[in-house]
């Protein structure tokens, strides 16, 4: 296992003690991952019981994403576990957990840089005035098997020019 990842899991172990310890309960742990791209820092999958985590972010950024970022994870699996899967992601349940649990902020959002975190785009073009424009990976990837993507300017749809070279690829 690599280093990242058994830090991750580290925090992910003593933030479960922490909250089986506070509400005298035990919960299931879940399956961690380390291969996140883009600007997301975590990814809580409730159904597959599963924390996804981003490696870039992690090492740019890895005293406040293991505080932080690891903690706000695990507390939406835990708010899941608590009070069942019609609440908000960060309702006032994730909430609690955040600053009554962990007692940590309970931040929606990071302010991570994301320049360097693998975050791929693709270049459409529209016809009118030549315009360009960046699509994602999983939009450029739908575009590929079928979906049509329209200008919002024209309404005519956008074809596939080229990939977005990172500034990590320039020689």
């Amino acid at each position: 296992m690599s280093s990242d990842l058994h830090q991750i899991q580290q925090r992910v172990i003593e933030l479960y003690a922490l909250a089986e310890q506070l509400l005298q309960r035990s919960f299931r742990k879940p399956y961690l991952r380390l291969d996140l791209k883009g600007e997301t820092a975590g990814q809580a999958w409730i159904e597959k019981r599963q924390l996804r985590f981003n490696p870039v972010l992690l090492k740019e950024n890895r005293e406040h994403f293991l505080k932080q970022t690891v903690a706000h994870e695990v507390a939406h699996l835990l708010a899941y576990d608590i009070h069942g899967s019609r609440i908000r992601a960060h309702g006032r349940e994730w909430q609690s957990i955040m600053t009554d649990v962990f007692q940590l902020p309970a931040d929606r959002c990071h302010s991570y840089d994301t320049h360097r975190s693998g975050r791929r785009q693709w270049l459409y073009q529209c016809r009118c005035e030549g315009k360009t424009i960046a699509l994602g990976t999983t939009r450029h990837n739908r575009y590929h098997k079928g979906t049509v993507y329209l200008c919002t300017t024209c309404k005519a749809p956008l074809k596939y020019y080229g990939r977005v070279q990172a500034d990590s690829e320039e020689t």
